[in-house]
């Protein structure tokens, strides 16, 4: 009879163990490229990525504070910067720097096509040892979390145990990517990136999956870099040859 009325109250205390383990947890950007098959003969031109330019808004809300409240059915968190933000739906911050982060993630998706010569990323602008410039800018990165209360504040955790959803989670990648000639700034090829991921979370399914920038990255990259293919393999013969003296090189040439 003892063990009937502990019942309740251990149910709550354990929901409340296993929602407080996730959000006390921090998540981070991890990479890996695509397992694409490096082209045969690369082309003999080096491309320097830079970090991408951020045009993103500012403005980060939270309040997810209100699902104690008795009769509020939900809550909501809404994020322009969810590196900039604390408390998501089972995740407590996100470890994310999208100007380094998406800069390295699309050289290393260069490399791994082995469809150029040298692809690296530099901190400098307009790069004078590459005859390429691989240019991109952020749009967005929102994030936008919804929890469910189901109208008992507090002691929502027990429907979560028996397996109802926590909440959900929409997440958006816009990114606007330019090859750029680095000797006369015209913009070889242009691309635009726009992802979308939506997820609904429990106990027991999709827990602690609050973001999906790497997978929307992939696969957006990957049009991307097929376009890229398809527009260097048109190209007459030829049309490469005078972009294989850097900048720099060719203003060392003029000066002798």
């Amino acid at each position: 009879m003892a063990l009937s009325k502990r019942n309740p109250r251990f149910l709550i205390v354990l929901a409340f163990g296993l929602l407080l383990a996730g959000c006390a947890t921090k998540a981070g950007w991890q990479y890996q490229p695509s397992a694409s098959t490096a082209s045969t003969t690369p082309l003999p031109v080096t491309v320097a990525v830079e970090h991408f330019q951020d045009q993103r808004g500012t403005g980060n809300s939270r309040y997810f504070f209100l699902c104690v409240i008795p009769l509020v059915p939900y809550c909501s968190a809404s994020y322009k910067r969810p590196e900039n933000a604390n408390g998501f739906l089972t995740e407590t911050a996100y470890n994310f720097r999208p100007s380094d982060d998406l800069a390295q993630a699309t050289a290393a998706e260069l490399r791994q096509a082995g469809l150029f010569r040298e692809v690296y990323v530099t901190d400098r602008p307009s790069d004078p040892n590459a005859q390429l410039l691989l240019r991109g800018d952020i749009i967005s990165t929102d994030w936008d979390g919804t929890a469910y209360a189901y109208l008992i504040g507090p002691y929502a955790n027990l429907f979560y145990i028996l397996g109802l959803p926590i909440g959900s989670v929409q997440d958006t990648l816009n990114l606007k990517l330019e090859l750029v000639d680095n000797a006369n700034g015209h913009i070889l090829r242009a691309h635009e990136i726009s992802q979308s991921c939506a997820q609904t979370e429990g106990l027991y399914y999709n827990y602690a999956e609050d973001f999906g920038y790497p997978q929307m990255f992939r696969d957006g990259i990957t049009p991307a870099i097929a376009s890229l293919e398809s527009f260097a393999a048109n190209q007459p013969p030829g049309f490469w040859d005078h972009l294989q003296a850097a900048p720099g090189q060719r203003n060392r040439s003029e000066d002798r």
